[in-house]
This record gives structure tokens, sequence and C-alpha cells, in this order.
């Protein structure tokens, strides 16, 4: 297998941390996670529901007065996930108590790789390692003449 493909496959499975935003305004296409004050949460009940502390997506634009969001998922004070599928939802910036960024974790998706690549190993190594890829006679065993 050659190193894009396992490159590839290993972003899509790395681990994400969240950090807290060093800006202000997000730049488009930053995905960014918002929790929301009380109020703010209880003034965007008619666009994404009731109870909602965190909403996930997609930063569209941004301004002084807040952000439009491509929304993914959003989570309740009970903890309960809704997935989205990029619906649009304005956050004012008043109805944002913090505003973080999800970032790649090099250190947990280089343990994840690791882990994977050692358990492919070991399987290779329990199934006979290089003799299970050897072909053999097609001949079946048994008795001769």
């Amino acid at each position: 297998m050659s190193r894009p493909p396992v490159i590839t496959v290993l972003l899509l499975a790395g681990c994400y941390t969240y950090r807290p935003l060093a800006n202000p305004a997000p730049p488009p296409g930053e995905r960014v996670s918002a929790q929301l004050t009380t109020e703010g949460s209880r003034d965007l009940t008619g666009q994404i529901g009731p109870e909602v502390l965190h909403v996930e997506g997609q930063v569209v634009s941004a301004d002084s007065t807040g952000f439009d969001l491509e929304v993914l998922e959003i989570e309740s004070y009970r903890g309960i996930r809704s997935d989205w599928h990029g619906e649009h939802v304005r956050l004012p910036r008043p109805a944002v108590a913090g505003l973080q960024v999800r970032r790649l974790s090099v250190g947990g998706t280089t343990l994840l790789g690791g882990v994977l690549a050692g358990g492919l190993y070991a399987v290779y190594r329990l199934l006979g390692g290089a003799s299970l890829f050897e072909g053999g006679t097609g001949q079946a065993g048994g008795g001769g003449r």
C-alpha cells in the first residue's frame, strides 16, 4: 500500500481535540464548537431546538455581530447529541459563551496508528506470517499411487 492512502486513512480516522480559538473571528471553513449562554440557547430555540448547550459546525462567515455556521451537530444540556446536515444557523456574539476550534491531535493520531499497525502485525503473525500469502500447488492432499 502506498503512503498517501495510508496517510489519508489515518487523518480521516485520526483523533481530534477542541482548543480555544485564538482570534475572535473564525475564518470561513474552520470547524468550531460554540458553547451557548443560557439566554442565547433560549433565543435560538426556534432555530436549533430547546436546551442546546453546544453547536458544532463549519464557519460560513463571521463579522462583529456574530457568525453563520453550517451545523453538523448539536448537544443538549442533558448530553444528548443530534446530527445535522449542514443547515445554516446565525449565532449572534452575545449568544456564545465560548468558542473552540477543532484541531488534529498529532499525539493521539500517532498512538492510534501505532496500535492499528501493531494489531495488524499481530494478526499477520498469528495467521502464519509470509506463508499465509504463499500459493499452494493446487493439488489436494491425500493418498498417492
